[in-house]
């Protein structure tokens, strides 16, 4: 993987998913149960790890610190969209 140029996440911003689990994501099962996954905005990019689950057609991810068992960091939404799949922080 490349270097990770993090910056911070920002609320109401939609990132771009750039792959699930080292590939390109094909459906939103693809983000439920344990998950990686990376997203950037411009130079930004951000590695999510975390737990996810399908609920009203998107997947909400809980991106915990240090793995997922981890302390709960915030709360992700992914959906698809016509350009491909889209995450959005979602709250804690």
């Amino acid at each position: 993987m490349s270097e990770l140029r993090a910056g911070p996440v920002v609320s109401g911003r939609v990132y771009v998913v750039d792959e699930v689990a080292g590939r390109a994501p094909r459906e939103l099962e693809d983000f439920t149960g344990e998950t990686t996954f990376r997203v950037s905005h411009g130079p930004h990019v951000h590695e999510v790890v975390g737990v996810g689950r399908v609920l009203d057609g998107a997947v909400r991810v809980h991106e915990k610190a240090g793995g997922p068992g981890g302390k709960d960091v915030r709360v992700w939404q992914v959906r698809r969209t016509e350009r491909g799949f889209e995450a959005e922080h979602a709250g804690r």
